[in-house]
């Protein structure tokens, strides 16, 4: 009987495990990407689904140098000042 019990309880506990996982996961992607489309916001940039794709690469954390370089850029292109788009993406690396 004991033995059932405690293959019942770790089943749930892989169970609410990988449930959780994506949760924890993607939470930090999105709250990156989120402070670098507050600090566009804060600019008086309008925050559109090309701004938010630049974000989120920043947010990313493939490769620190190259995500930045390619946030900023893609930020730029679409008309983000120099300086802003730096310092947006900076904070969405973070």
């Amino acid at each position: 009987m004991r033995k059932a019990v405690r293959r019942i309880a770790a089943a749930a506990g892989v169970l609410v495990a990988g449930a959780a996982l994506p949760l924890v996961v993607t939470a930090p992607a999105q709250a990156t990407t989120k402070a670098c489309e507050s600090y566009l916001a804060s600019k008086g940039y309008v925050v559109g689904p090309k701004a938010d794709q630049a974000c989120s690469i920043a947010g990313s954390h493939q490769d620190a140098t190259t995500d930045l370089i390619v946030c900023s850029s893609k930020l730029m292109f679409i008309g983000v000042k120099s300086a802003d788009s730096g310092e947006a993406c900076f904070r969405g690396a973070q």
